[in-house]
């Protein structure tokens, strides 16, 4: 099992609403993270995409970077929102996906010190929404752009098995 694979079951355990929201872990190359949903489970009552839906597929996006990048720094720790919003630019009429990247395409130093002197971070990051076929490379504008600040706390050394 590969691990965006043991990740996904990870969210579906934790979170039971990943799962009903039929989120799925595209891809994850050390610097973005892609995530796609139907629009089938997160319609709403004019049959474009639920705010709400499309908020959550955003922030888990956002936020697996985070657990994917401890993961790779050989840390766990505790990944919470502190603070997201999101702007909806134009109706999610079909299957959408949300795509988060490092800023600059990499860790921040300032976050990576933090959790090596403190054991805690923080790290804004942007999710953009998109509609169609999930692709690290869209081609369309962006329908809806999510900005969280992430907070992890207790960060420390992964066991190693």
């Amino acid at each position: 099992m590969t691990q965006l694979a043991r990740f996904q079951k990870r969210i579906h355990d934790m979170i039971p609403l990943s799962e009903a929201l039929g989120v799925e872990l595209v891809s994850y190359d050390g610097h973005a993270l892609l995530v796609s949903a139907p629009l089938a489970p997160n319609h709403n009552h004019q049959g474009t995409g639920f705010g709400g839906s499309v908020y959550s597929v955003a922030v888990i996006s956002a936020w697996g970077l985070v657990e994917l990048v401890l993961t790779d720094l050989g840390l766990a720790g505790n990944v919470v929102i502190q603070v997201g919003e999101i702007e909806h630019i134009d109706p999610v009429d079909t299957n959408f996906f949300a795509l988060c990247r490092l800023p600059g395409g990499e860790v921040p130093d300032r976050f990576r010190k933090s959790l090596a002197r403190h054991g805690k971070g923080r790290l804004s990051l942007i999710a953009e929404v998109y509609c169609g076929e999930p692709t690290t490379e869209p081609v369309r504008e962006p329908v809806a752009v999510f900005q969280g600040r992430f907070v992890v706390q207790g960060a420390h050394s992964r066991s190693v098995i």
